[in-house]
């Protein structure tokens, strides 16, 4: 995939120059497919059907009030293709032919079909082959470029902190008393910006917006875990495990003490029992400005 200028994803025509291209097409097609009918959101924003930068462009061309003659356009795209320019012929011996008045909504319709259509024909082919295969294009019809969107990647919306808090679990000690996870709630909500809160569910969840019908829809659900309880003694929401750490010198020794920073897992955020509000704030904003996801850990 490759991004239009507005920082868009559409199907690299060069994906080529990679071995068994297409294949991968087919299974990002299906692993998108997948995503949709679990209800998970990811963080893709398509291009409106793969290329809405490009129709700003031929839009200029159409309204443009002068000549168009003046604009040195000919009936055919020149494409730099791994530093080499080609020259696609949108009609034989277009290349000959100028782009004047007359025929500038011929050029237009010859772009756009060969940019939609003939230039990644096989990549959107594959693409779709894949995740048709998981999602039946009937489900579809009844929703529109930007409903189809949200759903693939969230609602476009302010990020209800509530919603969050009233569908989050909590292991290891942590629950919704207790003092780390109010600093946390009160962090988000009080001193963090809307950009901030993005990035916060970005950090935990891989998307940056929330799911299309509220938190009570993501899967796995928000959880926070309290880093200091190992994988294997965490009983879920208990405050048993943090007290056995605390008053077991061994079980201190074994797992080598409280963590001093943050760690997280798709949809669970790890924090360390921290003793001050504002220890919590200073990491918290380090984890999620460093553009790092579950994806990457």
């Amino acid at each position: 995939m490759t991004t239009s200028g507005n920082e868009r994803l559409f199907p690299s025509p060069t994906s080529y120059i990679h071995e068994n291209h297409l294949q991968l097409f087919e299974f990002v097609g299906k692993m998108l497919g997948k995503a949709m009918y679990e209800g998970i959101v990811v963080d893709v924003p398509f291009a409106s059907f793969f290329l809405s930068q490009f129709y700003k462009n031929l839009t200029s061309i159409k309204r443009y009030d002068g000549d168009v003659g003046d604009l040195g356009l000919t009936l055919s795209y020149d494409e730099d293709v791994m530093g080499q320019l080609v020259c696609h012929e949108l009609i034989p011996g277009g290349k000959t032919m100028a782009v004047i008045n007359e025929n500038k909504i011929s050029y237009i319709h010859l772009m756009a079909h060969f940019r939609m259509h003939t230039q990644i024909k096989e990549q959107t082919g594959a693409f779709t082959r894949g995740f048709r295969s998981i999602i039946n294009p009937e489900w579809l019809h009844v929703f529109s470029t930007p409903e189809v969107q949200r759903l693939v990647a969230g609602d476009n919306a302010e990020i209800d902190l509530d919603d969050l808090k009233k569908h989050t679990v909590y292991y290891g000690g942590f629950h919704s008393s207790h003092r780390v996870v109010i600093w946390l709630w009160d962090i988000l909500s009080s001193d963090f910006t809307s950009e901030e809160r993005a990035m916060f569910l970005k950090f935990v969840t891989s998307c940056s917006r929330p799911p299309l019908l509220g938190f009570a829809y993501l899967k796995p659900p928000f959880s926070i875990r309290c880093v200091e309880v190992s994988d294997d003694q965490d009983t879920g929401d208990t405050l048993g495990s943090v007290l056995e750490w605390a008053s077991s010198p061994s079980a201190r020794r074994s797992r080598g003490g409280p963590a001093a920073h943050l760690v997280h897992r798709f949809n669970l955020l790890k924090l360390p029992n921290y003793s001050k509000k504002s220890i919590l704030r200073d990491k918290l904003r380090y984890a999620i400005s460093m553009n790092t996801g579950f994806e990457l850990s």
